[in-house]
């Protein structure tokens, strides 16, 4: 019995080996993806970095346009502009002003005659 004991010893000694040289090789390996993972954060990172950067020249550009247009219709109220190239925009925009004006006329109607039954 004691040699059974002994050879059990000796066996377990031997997996204890070869568990550890595979948990250093294991380390190793994830080591290495480790860093192969910390590279493509850092790409990734960077690329999205970029695109927002993209992205938020594009709202400006967006904001810049809304500016210029916004510039335009003030001179076009005041007659200090004329661009025959803009005039389907200013009928368009006359008609929707015009259907603004005749929706708030409509809202208001609406109320006073609700008003008006309550």
């Amino acid at each position: 019995m004691a040699r059974k004991k002994g050879d059990l010893q000796k066996d377990l000694a031997k997996m204890l080996g070869q568990a550890k040289v595979k948990f250093k090789k294991f380390g190793k390996e994830l080591n290495v993806l480790a860093k192969k993972s910390e590279k493509e954060i850092v790409k990734a990172s960077k690329s999205g970095k970029i695109q927002i950067d993209i992205m938020t020249l594009v709202v400006q550009k967006e904001k810049l346009y809304y500016d210029i247009g916004k510039k335009t219709a003030s001179l076009k109220a005041k007659k200090k502009i004329g661009i025959r190239d803009l005039e389907p925009y200013w009928e368009r925009m006359r008609k929707i002003e015009r259907s603004v004006r005749n929706k708030k006329k409509e809202l208001s109607d609406f109320r006073k005659a609700k008003a008006s039954r309550v």
